[in-house]
C-alpha cells in the first residue's frame, strides 16, 4: 500500500530566481533556492497523478523521469497552474492515442475550455495531440485505490481546490496550496492527515495566500505528521530559513520526494 509525492515545483508564479533581479553567489549556488513553479507527482501501486500543470511541467517531468498519468487534478486556473497543461499530448500518445481524465471544478474546467479551445472540443483528435477528458469535480471521488475530496480555500476573489488524499482509510495527504488561510471546517475534515502541504508564501502577509506566520500558525491547528511549505519566494534561503522552523516543519523544494510509508529523499 505505497503512497508517495514528489514536489514537481515549489515556487511561486514567476519562479525563483526572478527576471531581471541580482542575488548573492551563494544563494544562486545551493540548488534548492531554484524554484520552479508550484505542482505534485502524486503515486501509489495503482495510480499515478499530477496536481497542477505549470508553465515548467514539461521540464518539471523530464526531470523526474515520469513516464505515465492516470489523470491531472486542478486547484485553480492561475496561470503559473495550468499553462503546462498542453506538454500532456505526450501522456496520451503513451496512452495509445486515448483522453487523460482531467479533474477540476466547473470554474476551473470553464477557464481551461477557454484558453485551451483547440482541445477541448468534441473531436476527432489527430494522434499526438493533447486529448482531454474532462471529469467536473462535484464532490469527492475516487482514482485507482485513492479516494480524493476536494476542500474550498480563500484565494483572494476566488475559491481554489485543496485535496485531501485517502488511502483504504488512511489520510495521507493534504495538499492546500493558494489560499490566504485553512477554514476551520477544513482543519476538522483533515484531521489526523500524515502529510500536510501549506502555501507559505513570503514573511510579510499578502492579501491572497498565506504568508509565513499564518502558515505556521495553521500548521498547528492542522497537527499534521509532517508539514511541508511551498509556494515559497526568494524570501526563503533555504538552508537558513529552514533552521528557523519549528520541528515537523520542512521548506518544500523541487525534486523533493515524500514517501508516506516513512522516507523522504530528494529524487536523483
Amino acid at each position: 500500500m505505497s503512497f508517495s509525492f514528489i514536489f514537481l515545483g515549489s515556487g511561486t508564479s514567476q519562479g525563483v530566481p526572478i527576471i531581471g533581479m541580482d542575488y548573492p553567489p551563494e544563494f544562486l549556488a545551493n540548488p534548492k533556492n531554484h524554484r520552479t513553479r508550484p505542482a505534485i507527482y502524486v503515486a501509489t501501486d495503482e495510480v499515478k497523478l499530477a496536481v497542477d500543470t505549470p508553465p515548467d511541467f514539461r521540464t518539471q517531468v523530464l526531470r523526474e523521469n515520469i513516464r505515465w498519468l492516470d489523470g491531472v487534478i486542478f486547484t485553480h486556473a492561475h496561470a503559473d497552474h495550468i499553462m503546462g497543461l498542453d506538454d500532456c499530448r505526450r501522456f496520451c500518445d503513451l496512452r495509445g492515442g486515448n483522453a487523460l481524465p482531467i479533474y477540476a471544478s466547473k470554474d476551473t474546467m470553464d477557464a481551461l475550455r477557454r484558453v485551451f479551445i483547440y482541445a477541448f472540443h468534441s473531436g476527432p483528435w489527430p494522434r499526438g495531440y493533447f486529448i482531454p477528458e474532462p471529469r467536473v469535480i462535484e464532490g469527492p471521488f475516487k482514482i485507482g485505490d485513492l479516494e480524493i475530496t476536494p476542500l474550498p480555500l480563500p484565494h483572494g476573489r476566488m475559491i481554489t481546490n485543496g485535496y485531501l488524499f485517502v488511502q483504504n482509510g488512511r489520510k495521507r495527504l493534504a495538499y492546500l496550496s493558494d489560499c490566504k488561510e485553512v477554514p476551520v471546517e477544513v482543519v476538522d475534515q483533515i484531521a489526523g492527515v500524515e502529510v500536510a502541504v501549506l502555501d507559505a508564501l513570503r514573511h510579510a502577509p499578502h492579501p491572497t495566500h498565506m504568508c509565513l506566520d499564518e502558515a505556521l500558525t495553521t500548521a498547528r491547528r492542522i497537527g499534521a505528521g509532517r508539514t511541508y511549505l511551498t509556494h515559497l519566494t526568494h524570501d526563503y534561503d533555504h538552508e537558513a530559513s529552514q533552521a528557523e522552523l519549528p520541528p515537523g516543519v520542512e521548506l518544500a523544494y523541487d525534486g523533493l520526494k515524500v514517501d508516506c510509508n516513512g522516507d523522504v529523499k530528494q529524487s536523483p
